[in-house]
């Protein structure tokens, strides 16, 4: 479980005020709160911290610092870079290393690395910025000049999905809506349950926000497990080489080190005879460097959405996260329909675990999308600067937030103009 403590970032000053300022990434984790506040803020951070690990994961404690990227250049990627300043406190802890930022630095701690490093989960790491919807509204959003480069990234990956289908046809968890992709002409149209189609282009805007927010997030959900054979098969020569310094490193191979490992992957490779067993060994050592978990970090998940699709977008992300036990999810939101749903797939697992019947808990909540509640962390930003986890009661996440806080002030003004009708209009 990674932590991440922010003080002096953006709008993020004091940051949270208890558990020594870490916040506690679990499994599941949401960020509500106001516009302005930081929930953002947060998820960027979280993303290139999670993404720098990633990246020094690849190289011998001993010459981390040689690799270490600026960070003021991370931070440009996120278009957050102009948020440091000289009293900026950062600081994350990872599985394999700890990042510090003080005094206008960058530090990186290892002593994790010798301990850990085989128990890594190399994650495929995706950020759907809140953009998402221009992907679906401008025919060559590929050719656009200077795009944000989370937003070009998210691309790619839409693209590729696209392209990687086999039959072209996405079932998206809205309006019982298919999308089908033309490989030919590079088309995108949307086909309703009445076998109407119209262009993507020409869709309402929570079509437009949803399609590529589902696409992507079913891809790499199904794609981003540890498969060996496939991994080797799909390395290039120049990242067979990136590999060499490091798999010479004698905390992954007792048994020949990297020249038995080099031809055990060129049999993979080429279709020849190995050893099972050494095969094996190979494996536990190789998984740190190949993806074998998702992390999904998504903005607005309910963007443009009614209701009722908000919790069908929401069971859909959270099927997807279920699908390997290490994949997780990280969302904002401005909405209290997401977190009322959110407890409902939490109180669909305990029941589960208690014994109730699948099916008769399918038509409330889908199964595949129950998550316990331990896995679920609730954080709420505010316009101070400050950030409070929302304690969880008996398991389920709180409902003590600004957003429910602000339905319930709604049905309180309500009951004043019942009162109000009563005296004068009788």
């Amino acid at each position: 479980m990674a932590k991440l403590r922010i003080k002096n970032f953006g709008p993020v000053k004091q940051g949270l005020l208890d558990n020594d300022g870490f916040i506690e990434i679990t499994p599941l984790t949401v960020f509500c709160g106001n516009q302005a506040t930081g929930k953002s803020t947060v998820a960027k951070l979280y993303s290139t911290f999670l993404w720098l690990e990633k990246e020094c994961s690849r190289y011998k404690p001993e010459v981390i610092d040689e690799h270490l990227p600026d960070f003021i250049t991370l931070c440009k990627n996120q278009r957050i870079e102009e948020y440091l300043t000289e009293k900026t406190e950062l600081v994350y802890i990872g599985s394999i290393f700890s990042f510090y930022y003080t005094d206008g630095k960058l530090r990186c701690n290892a002593e994790l690395y010798n301990s850990f490093l085989l128990e890594y989960k190399r994650p495929k790491i995706m950020y759907v910025p809140s953009e998402r919807n221009l992907l679906a509204t401008i025919e060559d959003a590929e050719n656009i000049k200077n795009l944000p480069l989370m937003l070009s990234v998210f691309l790619d990956e839409y693209n590729k999905a696209k392209k990687n289908s086999k039959t072209g046809l996405f079932k998206i968890p809205v309006s019982d809506i298919t999308v089908k992709y033309n490989k030919e002409n590079l088309s995108t149209r949307v086909i309703t349950k009445d076998n109407e189609s119209v262009s993507i282009y020409n869709s309402s805007s929570g079509v437009q926000s949803v399609v590529p927010l589902s696409i992507v997030t079913r891809f790499l959900a199904e794609n981003s497990v540890f498969d060996l054979e496939k991994d080797i098969q799909s390395l290039s020569n120049n990242e067979k080489k990136q590999l060499k310094p490091v798999l010479q490193n004698p905390l992954f191979f007792q048994f020949g080190g990297y020249e038995q490992a080099e031809e055990i992957m060129d049999a993979v490779l080429y279709g020849r005879k190995y050893d099972k067993e050494q095969y094996e060994k190979i494996s536990i050592a190789l998984k740190p460097f190949f993806n074998s978990c998702f992390v999904n970090i998504v903005e607005e998940p309910e963007q443009n959405l009614y209701p009722d699709s908000q919790s069908k977008v929401l069971y859909e992300l959270i099927e997807c996260m279920n699908v390997t036990e290490n994949n997780s999810l990280f969302f904002t939101t401005h909405s209290p329909y997401m977190l009322s749903f959110l407890t409902l797939a939490a109180k669909a697992d305990n029941l589960l675990k208690r014994g109730v019947p699948e099916e008769k808990i399918e038509p409330i909540v889908p199964v595949k999308a129950a998550v316990s509640g331990k896995n679920i962390s609730v954080y709420e930003t505010f316009e101070d600067g400050s950030i409070r986890k929302l304690e969880p009661y008996d398991e389920l996440p709180s409902d003590d937030n600004l957003l429910n806080k602000a339905m319930a002030q709604g049905n309180e003004l309500f009951a004043q103009l019942i009162d109000l009708e009563q005296e004068f209009c009788g």
